[in-house]
């Protein structure tokens, strides 16, 4: 009972991630900052920018470690695991770009969909590389949740 909880809630993790991914790629309109860009200081606009292009970076790299979470609910990782929740976000990353293309102040573009690439490749270096060091924060935490999981697990059998 407990680790159904436990897996639901991270599967909601990334169910709603998504949604909110599609959300603000539906909603977020980037040339309504033209209208207001001639009263921003140039610096903080730049920044602005740069933000809004990192975010690429950030929002499918996320998208990554939310689905290698949940699957951690289900033991070790593994590499069938790493590779699907790979194949998951970055299919989404393109799947959201095709949908940006509909819509009519946004744009499909081959290279944001590399720069979607690149954030979730990075976390998935990040993932693999603490997973297996045993000294690492990060790989500490993501043993504890598949430990915990399967220990659970072996308890729910039990009863």
């Amino acid at each position: 009972m407990y680790l159904n909880f436990i897996r639901l809630f991270f599967l909601s993790m990334p169910l709603l991630y998504i949604w909110l991914i599609w959300l603000q790629s539906s909603r977020l309109n980037p040339s309504q900052l033209e209208v207001v860009a001639p009263n921003i200081n140039y610096n903080l606009l730049l920044a602005v920018g740069i933000l809004l292009e990192l975010g690429h970076l950030i929002l499918f790299g996320m998208l990554y470690l939310f689905i290698v979470l949940f699957f951690l609910t289900f033991g070790p990782l593994t590499r069938i695991k790493e590779y699907i929740a790979l194949a998951i976000s970055l299919s989404y990353s393109v799947l959201d770009e095709i949908h940006q293309y509909f819509i009519p102040f946004r744009s499909f573009g081959f290279d944001d969909i590399a720069k979607n690439m690149i954030g979730v490749l990075l976390l998935w270096v990040l993932v693999r590389r603490s997973y297996g060091k045993p000294n690492s924060k990060i790989g500490l935490v993501l043993h504890i949740l598949a430990r915990s999981s399967s220990k659970v697990s072996k308890k729910d059998r039990a009863l």
